[in-house]
């Protein structure tokens, strides 16, 4: 763990869902009144999104959030975030969290 409190970060965004796991409560109202609903998965919440401009559009909100994007392989959620600001549907940075092992993070400022 470092430095940045996290209070949810995006789990998956490579298709037409984006799924967030809660960590702190106190972002699922805000989750719930921009759409998400929450899933079988105990502190997951998930909304659909039709298209890349829906998606950029609800990363722009959840950037606002202080939501993190997790990092990994392939088509991880701050690669989705980076492709869509390339292709100019966002701007601006955005956190990025990796894991090194279960329940030690890092979070890093992606510019």
């Amino acid at each position: 763990m470092d430095n940045h409190s996290v209070n949810a970060y995006v789990t998956q965004a490579d298709g037409d869902y984006v799924r967030i796991k809660v960590l702190d409560a106190c972002v699922e109202t805000a989750l719930i009144n921009l759409g998400f609903s929450s899933t079988t998965q105990t502190d997951e919440y998930e909304m659909s999104c039709s298209d890349n401009t829906t998606k950029a559009n609800i990363f722009a909100q959840l950037r606002q959030l202080d939501v993190c994007f997790s990092a990994g392989r392939e088509w991880c959620p701050a690669e989705v975030f980076l492709y869509l600001r390339d292709i100019g549907l966002l701007s601006g940075g955005f956190k990025r969290i990796a894991w090194a092992r279960p329940a030690h993070y890092r979070v890093t400022d992606e510019q």
